[in-house]
């Protein structure tokens, strides 16, 4: 991981993104001290590209004899 002074973050940005490929997480500190970490983003897959999948038929209601449920809402 790369170390980079804030004054010097601040002056080279744009290079530090550029580099953030070959070095993954660039550490920026304030003197000695660690005060953040630059590091790229993951694309992820668009949601518009999602195929859904079937999980199997629709659920359907299985009506018994002794069906309690059915009995109460009919009264």
């Amino acid at each position: 991981m790369q170390t980079v002074d804030i004054h010097n973050a601040k002056v080279d940005l744009a290079e530090l993104v550029e580099q953030l490929p070959l070095y993954g997480e660039i550490l920026i500190t304030d003197g000695d001290r660690p005060v953040a970490r630059l590091s790229g983003v993951e694309e992820r897959p668009s949601l518009r590209d999602h195929k859904p999948t079937s999980l199997g038929p629709p659920l359907r209601r299985v009506v018994r004899d002794d069906d309690l449920l059915d009995e109460m809402l009919r009264s």
